[in-house]
Order: C-alpha cells, then sequence, then structure tokens
C-alpha cells in the first residue's frame, strides 16, 4: 500500500457503545382528592318498604336474606376469615397467668456477676485471644472456644493452631479436656 492511495480527513470523533441504550421516563398520574363525608346509620340498612316497627315485615325480609344465595357465600368468606383471625388472637391468652407461684422482686438489687471459671488458652508458646465462642446444644455444658493471634499477619512459626471444647462442669481452668 502506498500513501497516495489514503485520504486526509479532519479528525471525527464517533461514539461507540457496546450496550443497547436505554431511557426512563416518569409520569404524574391524576391526583387523588379525599373526601370526607359522614353518615347516620340508626338502625341496620333495611330497605324502605321495611317497617322497622313491625317485627314481622323485619323477620320476613331476614329469612328471605338468609336464604339467597350470595349472602351463604359471603357469610362463609367472611367466617373463614373470621376464623383464621381467632386462631391467631388465640396463641396466647393473654389473661392466663404463666408465671405463678412466688414471685421474687430482684428490681431493688443492683446488677452483680461473679467468675465461676477461667478457661485459658492451652497454648505453652504463644499466648492467643478467644476470638469466637459457641455453645453445643447438649443443654450448655460444653463450650467450643476458638483461638487466634489479634495482629494483621502476625502468626509466629510454630504457633497451635488448635481450638478447644471445654467441660463447662469440670471447672478445669489451666488444662484443656483430654480427649
Amino acid at each position: 500500500m502506498q500513501i497516495e492511495n489514503f485520504v486526509a480527513r479532519n479528525p471525527t470523533d464517533v461514539g461507540i457503545q457496546c450496550i443497547p441504550e436505554k431511557s426512563e421516563h416518569e409520569v404524574n398520574t391524576e391526583r387523588f382528592e379525599l373526601l370526607n363525608q359522614a353518615v347516620l346509620h340508626t338502625e341496620g340498612g333495611w330497605p324502605k318498604d321495611v317497617d322497622l316497627t313491625e317485627i314481622e315485615q323485619t323477620m320476613r325480609f331476614l329469612k328471605k336474606t338468609e336464604k339467597d344465595e350470595e349472602y351463604i357465600k359471603t357469610i362463609k368468606v367472611l367466617g373463614e376469615s373470621l376464623e383464621h383471625m381467632l386462631r391467631q388472637n388465640n396463641a396466647i391468652d393473654i389473661y392466663e397467668e404463666y408465671f405463678t407461684g412466688d414471685a421474687v422482686d430482684h428490681s431493688g438489687e443492683p446488677p452483680s456477676a461473679k467468675t465461676l471459671t477461667v478457661f485459658r488458652d492451652p497454648s505453652p508458646t504463644h499466648k492467643r485471644t478467644a476470638t469466637s465462642m459457641s455453645w453445643n446444644p447438649d443443654g450448655g455444658r460444653k463450650l467450643a472456644v476458638a483461638y487466634s493471634i489479634l495482629q494483621f499477619q502476625q502468626q509466629p512459626e510454630g504457633m497451635s493452631l488448635n481450638s478447644y471444647i471445654w467441660d463447662i462442669n469440670a471447672r478445669i481452668s489451666q488444662s484443656p479436656p483430654s480427649w
């Protein structure tokens, strides 16, 4: 190829994108106007042709309504949702006394704590810090403890990588369990 075959052009900038272009659009919907209204409801939802003072008319209307298929379906649906709510409500009886007997009032005493047992790292060469503890689900008798050095990347050569399971009932504070 020779230079005579090329045409000199002014520099041109062209943007090239490898992904499809997306756009975003926003729409405001019509505002919902709130209107406060009051209704005076003195006696049921009786039709105009039923006289409330006539017991026979009200009884006749009630019997007619109770036989309607839509009424029966509505009552079944409402009954199922009511039963669901009642079962939720019966999960705990708020009126039952769950803690009966002699109750000791500790509210006047200042809080206190005492050390029962100390579980030290049994590593003979390097003293490590307990960094993770987990209770065994056997009734809280055993405690698993993992030890490590807290300084970042400061693990010395030959440091023990062992974790220990302590039996808290054994009350051994200087040596790990032997198993």
